[in-house]
This record gives C-alpha cells, sequence and structure tokens, in this order.
C-alpha cells in the first residue's frame, strides 16, 4: 500500500507539470482530468481531505469548461454542472475560512490565494490568459510553500514558473524549435 501512494505522489508531480506543457486548452483540460483523479485518489489515502477537496472543485472547473468549449452537451447539463461546480466552490470557500482561522499563518493564507489564482487559471478559455495566471500562481505559491516549509512544493513551483515563463516569452518566438522537440501538437 506504502508503494502506491509513493507512486500516485510523485504521478501527482508529473501530471500537475505535464498539463503545463500544452499549447492548446483541449489537451491541457484532458491532462488536468488525469491529475484530478490521481490527487483525488492520492488524497484519500493519505487522508489529506483539503487536497481531495481542491482537485474536486479543480475537476468540476475543468469539466464545466470542457463541456461548454469542446461539447455539444445540451444547456441543461451545462447548467447542471454549472451548479455543481458553485455549490463545491461554496463549500471550498467555506472550508478554506475555517481551515485558515483554525491555523492563521501568513503561509496557509497565502496557499489558499494559490488555490484560487489556480482555479482562476483553469476557469479562462485562452490558454496565454491560463498561463500567465499560472505564472503568477507560482511565485505566490513557491513563497507560501517557503513559508510553510514544504521544499518539494516550491521545486514544483519554481518548475511551474520556469514552464510558464518559457511559453510566454521563448514560444512565441521560436514556436518551431517546440514543434520539433515536442511531441504534442496544439488542438
Amino acid at each position: 500500500m506504502q508503494i502506491i501512494i509513493e507512486v500516485l505522489g510523485w504521478t501527482s508531480v508529473v501530471f500537475y507539470i505535464f498539463l503545463l506543457l500544452f499549447n492548446g486548452m483541449k489537451n491541457m483540460r484532458l491532462a488536468s482530468f488525469l491529475s484530478v483523479v490521481n490527487d483525488v485518489v492520492w488524497g484519500f489515502m493519505i487522508g489529506v481531505l483539503p487536497k481531495v477537496l481542491l482537485n474536486l472543485v479543480v475537476g468540476s472547473v475543468t469539466l464545466y469548461r470542457y463541456l461548454c468549449d469542446f461539447t455539444d452537451a445540451s444547456k441543461k447539463i451545462i447548467n447542471l454542472f454549472m451548479g455543481l461546480m458553485i455549490a463545491g466552490l461554496l463549500y471550498f470557500v467555506y472550508f478554506a475560512v475555517n481551515d485558515y482561522l483554525a491555523n492563521p499563518s501568513l503561509g496557509l493564507l497565502l496557499t489558499w490565494f494559490d488555490f484560487v489564482l489556480i482555479l482562476t487559471a483553469l476557469s479562462v478559455k485562452q490558454i496565454r490568459l491560463f498561463q500567465v495566471i499560472m505564472l503568477c500562481s507560482a511565485f505566490l505559491g513557491s513563497y507560501a510553500y517557503y513559508l510553510l516549509g514544504i521544499e518539494q512544493m516550491v521545486v514544483i513551483k519554481i518548475i511551474v514558473a520556469l514552464i510558464m515563463l518559457y511559453k510566454l516569452l521563448i514560444h512565441p518566438s521560436f514556436p518551431e524549435l517546440e514543434e520539433k522537440i515536442m511531441f504534442w501538437k496544439k488542438l
């Protein structure tokens, strides 16, 4: 059982970084689904309810945007998912406020703001805006996790910042370089 938990922990990191590499929102959303499923299972196995709740909200936001942008789902189904997403977001806010009040610290407060940035990034339609918000999240999150003393997350956030800087600054000038070295295409 411990091996499965360890594998899910590392695949969580891989999926999180992997979804940032795509140049199109459709591929990013599909990678986000994999990340959410992995992290919900991992969160349950390690007993970390905030991780489970966050990923369920991330999954609902991602599913809602996917239905709106890439399917011909009926308005009733989309509205149903919007209702579920809003209910999840409200519970997430309730949980975050109570968690902060139970253990107030600047690091924890910034971590919750980082989660809000991630949810905002997943809610947008344009890949460039997604990348800018994720870059902001990387800086805010790395400082938050530094304050909390969680070095692995600081490293992950630095990797996210580097990927987003590449996507925002280098990729627009040299897109053919990425097409030669990467196996995915924009959808």
